[in-house]
């Protein structure tokens, strides 16, 4: 997923609007006062009714984090409009937010788009922590990404990897009309390319081939919006009292239109699923194993369809966009450091032999493609912001007090 971003045109109403309404200001000085006795993490200069709103910019939030982490220390607070946030940005207070204090920040701050695209927040990623959430976390964990349902994966990554190379052979072969008149190679779309093996891996493993009579272009441009609609914050996100205003600038039908589309794609496939069910047509895909225990029961789970749509969306938003930003900027880096290039494909060459052919086992004895991946992580991280958590109650973080109902981003 992409930096989220504010929909600024929405914030500028809004703004106005409170400006007008004083109270707003008389309940930010009451609860000033209320926070006089206690000690909460150092905060940059707020201003009236919009808080630190006005720091953030329009884009590359992460960035404008670190820049006021390093004047405020990895541990601030902002206020983003009536929202109290606590931002995160060093591996040591993380650690003790998501591991030594997870029972304290396990909550899940369920924004307005979210609620509207994932049936109420229905998914593992913006569900409400309970029961429910766990219930999911355990289908997730069993059914989805555990490694003996990765592995029945591999011919069909082995055979999506092969097309691509073919496809990059065959582009990299094309010659086009040059400017003298000669013949010159003609430019590879290699980030176009990254996308679209990705969605066709995930997209055969969720589906199968039971997508028929749907476009795949459809299917991933509707995904593709759907992630833009979750990566914008609505003027109720940070103002609650202001929800009229999502429905008055268009946000709210913009994202009920997407919720339709998507709906339509995902009831289809799972009607799909559920005629070929019992006939041996294809091979068990993970929609097959998500109603197979939806129907089945086990475990104590108590879910349903509703619940399988979730899921699946949750899988098309985490492993498409993030994998093939991960493999782009690999490459890039790569390219900036053709020293690091070459070393790299020298192992390749060493390790591949003759077979001229790099499996999955063989990738896992190569030490130079992973370094390469993970500094590309480390440079680049294809979510720099983990989703908002929040506190579910009172608490203390390295000296600081931290009020139940606060955000909390954690800037990766």
């Amino acid at each position: 997923m992409a930096p989220v971003q504010i929909d600024y045109s929405n914030l500028l109403l809004s703004v106005v609007v409170l400006a007008v309404s004083c109270f707003v200001l008389v309940r930010s000085f009451r609860s000033g006062r209320k926070d006089g006795s206690r000690v909460l993490p150092p905060s940059p200069p707020a201003l009236p009714i919009i808080g630190n709103l006005h720091q953030l910019g329009r884009s590359h939030h992460h960035r404008t984090l670190l820049e006021l982490a390093r004047r405020h220390g990895p541990l601030f607070l902002l206020y983003l409009g009536s929202v109290p946030t606590l931002v995160v940005s060093s591996a040591s207070m993380a650690e003790e937010v998501l591991k030594g204090q997870d029972h304290v920040f396990c909550g899940r701050p369920q924004q307005h788009t979210a609620r509207g695209l994932l049936y109420g927040c229905r998914d593992v990623a913006f569900s409400a922590y309970g029961e429910r959430w766990r219930q999911l976390r355990r289908i997730a964990v069993v059914y989805l990404l555990s490694a003996k349902r990765v592995n029945s994966f591999r011919a069909l990554r082995e055979e999506a990897v092969a097309s691509f190379v073919d496809r990059i052979r065959a582009a990299a072969s094309a010659h086009v009309d040059g400017d003298g008149g000669g013949k010159r190679r003609r430019g590879i779309n290699v980030s176009e390319l990254f996308i679209s093996l990705t969605y066709t891996v995930i997209s055969k493993a969720a589906f199968g081939s039971k997508l028929r009579g749907m476009e795949p272009g459809a299917v991933r441009e509707m995904m593709m919006e759907t992630s833009q609609l979750l990566e914008t914050i609505a003027v109720s996100d940070v103002f609650p009292c202001l929800r009229w205003v999502d429905w008055a600038t268009g946000l709210d039908a913009r994202t009920k239109r997407t919720a339709r589309k998507l709906d339509a794609v995902l009831e289809a496939a799972l009607q799909e699923h559920e005629k070929s069910s019992g006939r041996g047509d294809d091979a068990d895909d993970l929609l097959d194993d998500l109603l197979s225990a939806v129907e089945q029961g086990g475990a104590g789970l108590n879910l349903d369809r509703t619940d399988v749509k979730g899921l699946i969306v949750d899988l098309f938003i985490a492993g498409t966009d993030t994998i093939a930003k991960t493999m782009e900027w690999t490459m890039a880096e790569l390219v900036k450091n053709p020293k690091e290039m070459e070393k790299t494909q020298t192992e390749v060459r060493q390790v591949a032999g003759e077979h001229r052919r790099v499996t999955e086992e063989l990738l896992s004895t190569m030490t130079r493609p992973q370094a390469a991946i993970k500094e590309a992580l480390r440079l680049h991280a294809p979510v720099p912001m983990l989703v908002p958590r929040e506190a579910v109650q009172d608490t203390k973080l390295h000296g600081y007090d931290i009020p139940a109902k606060t955000r909390v981003l954690i800037n990766a």
